[in-house]
C-alpha cells in the first residue's frame, strides 16, 4: 500500500509529460510568435480554402436533398467573405512592422478560425439531431475533415488548433452517439478518437518546435556569451556595434562606446589567486550591469577588458556622465574569499562621429582614451577607488 502514492505520482507525471507542453521561457517568447507568425502566414490560405470546400459542399448537398435555402444560403455570404479574406491575406505584408501588429495578426486570425468552425459546428449538431438531411453524417465527417485541416495548419498555435479540433468534432460527435442510430454511434465514437489522436499529434509537433527553439537560442547563448561573467562576448558586442552602425546610417541614431580595463588587476591574480581574480571579474560585471540604462549593453573583451555600448548618446559631457557613474560603482568594497577589494578601473570614452566615423575608429580612439587615462591616473583623482586592500 506504501507504493500507491509513488505509483500515483508516477502516473501523473507521464499524464502530464503526454498531454501537457512546457512552459515558454521568456528569453524565446519573441521567437516563438515569430514562428507562429511566419508558419500561420505560410498556411492561412489553405485555412480558407478548406472552409469555402467545406461551406460550397454543405450548399451543395442542402440543395441537392431540397432543403430550403433560408437554411443554407448564410453559407454562401461566408464563403465569400472566407475567398476575399484570402485574397487580401495573399497581398498582406510578409513581415509586420512591429510585434505588437504581429500579434494583432495572430489574434484575427485565430478569432476567425474558431468562429468558422463554431458556425459550421451548431450546424453540424442541427442536422444530424434534426431530419433535415436523409444522409446525416454526411456534415459531421465534411466538418471533421475540414477542422482537422484547419487544426494542422495552425499546429503551432497550440491552444487555437486544439481549440478547433474540439469545437468542430466533440458537439457533432455526441450528438450522434446520444440521438442517431447504430452506424452513427459507431461514427460519433470514430470522430472522438480521431480528435483526441489529432490533438496529441498537435501537442506533440508544438512541444518539438518550442524545444528545437530553446536549444537553437541556448546554442546561441553559449556562441554570445561570456562563460564567466554572463555579458555578451567579444562576438556578440560586435554584432551590437555593426547594428548600431547600421541605424546610424539609416536613420543617424548616435552612439558612444566606453572600454572599461581594471587597474592591477594582475596583482590579484598574482597574489590571492586566479579564483579570487574570476571573483572579482563577476563581481565588476555584476556592478556594471546594475548601473547601466535599459538600453545600454555591457559586454566583456577578454582578461579584464570590459566594452559599454551606450545607445544615444551623441555629446561627450554625456559619455562622460555616464563613465562616471560605472565608476562611481566601484568604490563600495568587495568581499571575496575573506579579501576585502576595492576594484579600481580606468575608462576610455569615445562618440560616433566625434571620435569616428566607423566601428574600427571608435574602439581605437575608445582605447586610446583609456591608456591615456591610465597613464594619468586621472580616474584616481576623481573617485576614491584606488587602493587593492589585501594586496600590499
Amino acid at each position: 500500500m506504501a507504493a500507491t502514492p509513488l505509483l500515483n505520482s508516477n502516473w501523473w507525471k507521464s499524464w502530464r509529460a503526454t498531454w501537457w507542453s512546457p512552459a515558454i521561457p521568456e528569453d524565446i517568447r519573441s521567437s516563438v510568435e515569430d514562428m507562429q507568425l511566419q508558419r500561420a502566414m505560410t498556411h492561412v490560405p489553405m485555412i480558407y480554402l478548406v472552409a469555402i470546400f467545406n461551406l460550397i459542399s454543405v450548399m451543395v448537398l442542402s440543395a441537392h436533398e431540397g432543403v430550403e435555402p433560408v437554411y443554407y444560403a448564410w453559407m454562401g455570404i461566408l464563403a465569400i467573405g472566407c475567398l476575399g479574406r484570402m485574397i487580401m491575406w495573399m497581398r498582406f505584408p510578409k513581415t509586420p512592422d512591429s510585434p505588437a501588429r504581429s500579434q494583432k495578426i495572430l489574434t484575427n486570425l485565430s478569432g476567425i478560425s474558431i468562429s468558422i468552425v463554431t458556425f459550421l459546428s451548431i450546424w453540424s449538431v442541427y442536422a444530424v439531431t434534426t431530419d433535415l438531411f436523409i444522409n446525416q453524417m454526411f456534415i459531421p465527417v465534411s466538418l471533421v475533415f475540414g477542422s482537422t485541416c484547419m487544426a494542422h495548419c495552425l499546429a503551432c498555435i497550440k491552444k487555437v488548433a486544439i481549440a478547433i479540433l474540439f469545437i468542430g468534432v466533440i458537439p457533432s460527435a455526441v450528438a450522434m452517439i446520444l440521438v442517431g442510430g447504430f452506424d452513427e454511434m459507431i461514427m460519433g465514437w470514430s470522430m472522438i478518437t480521431i480528435a483526441l489522436l489529432m490533438i496529441r499529434f498537435i501537442i506533440d509537433s508544438y512541444n518539438q518546435i518550442i524545444s528545437g527553439l530553446i536549444m537553437r537560442h541556448t546554442i546561441w547563448k553559449q556562441a554570445h556569451s561570456d562563460t564567466l561573467t554572463g555579458l555578451a562576448n567579444r562576438r556578440a558586442m560586435m554584432n551590437h556595434l555593426q547594428l548600431a552602425e547600421q541605424a546610424f546610417a539609416r536613420d543617424g541614431s548616435g552612439f558612444a562606446v566606453a572600454l572599461l580595463d581594471l587597474n592591477r588587476f594582475k596583482q590579484v591574480n598574482d597574489n590571492l589567486g586566479h579564483d579570487v581574480g574570476d571573483h572579482l571579474l563577476i563581481e565588476v560585471a555584476n556592478r556594471l550591469n546594475q548601473n547601466s540604462a535599459a538600453e545600454e549593453i555591457v559586454g566583456r573583451l577578454g582578461g579584464d577588458e570590459f566594452l559599454i555600448l551606450m545607445p544615444d548618446v551623441v555629446r561627450h559631457d554625456e559619455a562622460l556622465a555616464r563613465a562616471t557613474t560605472y565608476l562611481a560603482s566601484f568604490v563600495r568594497p568587495a568581499e571575496i574569499n575573506g579579501h576585502m577589494i576595492t576594484p579600481s578601473a580606468s575608462i576610455g570614452i569615445a562618440v560616433q562621429m566625434l571620435d569616428g566615423t566607423n566601428v574600427e575608429q571608435l574602439l581605437k580612439a575608445a582605447d586610446s582614451a583609456l591608456y591615456d587615462m591610465k597613464r594619468s591616473d586621472k580616474n584616481v583623482d576623481r573617485l576614491p577607488n584606488r587602493s587593492w586592500r589585501d594586496i600590499a
